[in-house]
C-alpha cells in the first residue's frame, strides 16, 4: 500500500513536469512537442490510475491535445449569468469549467 503511494506521488509530479514542458514548447513554437508532452502525461494518469486535477485538466484541449496557452491559442469568454469561463481553442472546441 505505501509502495503504491509513492508511485502515484511520482507520477502526479512527472504530470505536472509533463505540462509544464507543454505549455513551454507551445510558447517556443513547437507544437509536435507540446502535443506529445500532453499525451504522454495523459498516458500516465491512465496506467496509474490518477486522476487529472481540475486545474490540470484546464491546461489542455481534450479534442485536440494542444495545451491552453490564453493568448496565444485560446480565448476566454465569462458568462456573468452562469458563471462559467468559456474557453475556446485554436481547433474550435470550446469548454466551459465554473468559477
Amino acid at each position: 500500500m505505501a509502495q503504491q503511494q509513492s508511485i502515484r506521488e511520482i507520477v502526479y509530479e512527472r504530470i505536472g513536469i509533463l505540462l509544464a514542458l507543454a505549455e513551454k514548447a507551445l510558447r517556443a513554437g513547437d507544437e509536435k512537442h507540446a502535443k506529445r508532452y500532453v499525451s504522454i502525461a495523459r498516458k500516465l494518469s491512465t496506467r496509474y490510475n490518477c486522476r487529472l486535477s481540475k486545474s490540470d485538466r484546464m491546461r489542455f484541449c481534450k479534442h485536440c491535445g494542444m495545451p491552453r496557452v490564453v493568448g496565444l491559442n485560446t480565448k476566454v469568454r465569462l458568462r456573468r449569468r452562469t458563471r462559467t469561463a468559456e474557453y475556446a481553442c485554436s481547433c474550435g472546441k470550446t469548454a466551459g469549467f465554473k468559477y
